[in-house]
């Protein structure tokens, strides 16, 4: 007989990265592995790392194995005709800049051999004074002088680019097609389609251990940029984000009821442990820490101490 479902945790999956840091660590109290750590990827059902049950009768099973067993049960309705788990929800620690990028959509990814191209959106947990990020291109670069620029590289590149300061709590919503990056010192939360697809404009000239410099997407990333004026628009951002995720931040809800609506929910309690009341049980998070609702439970109670990001597939 099949355990019955409920809110489902998983051991976080981390990735070492050139401009990765502690902050999970130092921030957030996760047990790290050594090194420099720059992503914890916390739900993810993807070829490069997928999500394994942390507790209760689910324990040691991954988040394909359980899709494959419930299906519609663990999902919902509101999931792609391929039957691949739609999202991934990330926490990256940004201890250096990361490359300037830029992620396909979906036409262009397809045609790659892809499933999905990749729309993503950021919140910013922490940050350092001064911290900043690339988002999009400065209004009026046209696609020639950025390809001019890119060319010429350094300064040329840099004069193309938005920087804008972040402080925690502000929600940058990054859809396929808009250049950006992340500076040092910020700590973020990100949803986003199940793709790793990455490419990149602009490494800021630094080279690995081996003195090897990574490699660079130019071609690909001209190709797929919104050069448009309504880029920097933050609703049309949202609009674009909003046809793949539904994203809501939770402020401190003491007895909120969540209904589910057919569709699978991911929460992360931020600042503070929640509690999760489902079916008679509870089940706790700890501060930084994410699960899964699967669609069956059909609705819970959530009380937090600190902020609670939702995020789930489009109503």
């Amino acid at each position: 007989m099949r355990p019955e479902l409920y809110p489902l945790t998983f051991h976080p999956i981390y990735k070492e990265k050139i401009w990765g840091g502690r902050r999970l660590e130092q921030i957030l109290g996760r047990a790290l592995p050594p090194g420099s750590v720059g992503e914890s990827w916390d739900v993810a059902a993807h070829p490069h790392g997928t999500s394994v049950v942390e507790r209760g009768p689910l324990a040691g099973k991954n988040l394909v194995e359980l899709m494959e067993e419930y299906g519609e049960e663990l999902l919902g309705s509101a999931v792609p005709a391929s039957g691949r788990f739609p999202l991934l929800f990330k926490l990256i620690d940004a201890q250096d800049d990361l490359s300037v990028q830029v992620h396909p959509h979906d036409d262009y990814a397809q045609a790659q051999g892809e499933p999905w191209g990749k729309t993503e959106l950021w919140y910013i947990v922490h940050s350092e004074p001064g911290a900043w990020i690339v988002w999009g291109l400065k209004p009026g670069v046209t696609k020639g002088q950025f390809a001019q620029a890119i060319e010429e590289g350094g300064q040329a590149i840099l004069a193309c680019l938005n920087k804008v300061p972040v402080r925690p709590g502000e929600i940058y919503p990054v859809s396929a097609g808009l250049v950006h990056a992340l500076g040092a010192g910020c700590l973020v939360a990100e949803i986003q389609q199940n793709s790793d697809t990455t490419y990149r404009v602009y490494d800021w000239d630094r080279v690995d251990a081996q003195g090897q410099s990574r490699e660079l997407h130019i071609q690909e990333a001209l190709d797929v940029i919104d050069f448009s004026p309504r880029a920097l628009d933050g609703g049309y951002q949202l609009a674009r984000c909003s046809r793949y995720f539904h994203f809501a931040v939770l402020d401190k809800p003491q007895g909120l009821l969540l209904e589910l609506e057919d569709r699978f929910q991911v929460l992360t309690a931020l600042g503070g442990r929640a509690e999760i009341r489902c079916q008679g049980s509870v089940s706790e998070l700890a501060a930084g820490q994410s699960c899964l609702l699967p669609a069956a439970l059909g609705s819970c109670w959530l009380q937090a101490e600190g902020v609670v990001l939702q995020s789930s597939p489009p109503r």
